[in-house]
């Protein structure tokens, strides 16, 4: 599936979703979502308090956990 470009989710649909950072990845829980004011990055927190910067998953692939 191609996904179109400029598609837009609210930040609260990544909590929850699981992140793969390459194929042999066994995938990390989204636990929660913050901002790096001086940086001007997103950063995805997972269920080991570690940080992901946005710009650093340009290679993974992220699993949706259905609806809410």
């Amino acid at each position: 599936m191609k996904l179109c470009s400029n598609q837009s989710i609210p930040c609260e649909f990544l909590k929850g979703a699981c992140i793969f950072l390459s194929d042999e990845d066994e995938g990390r829980y989204i636990k929660d979502v913050c901002v790096d004011l001086e940086k001007h990055s997103i950063i995805l927190i997972d269920d080991n308090g570690n940080g992901m910067y946005w710009e650093s998953l340009r290679n993974a692939s992220i699993q949706f956990q259905g609806a809410r």
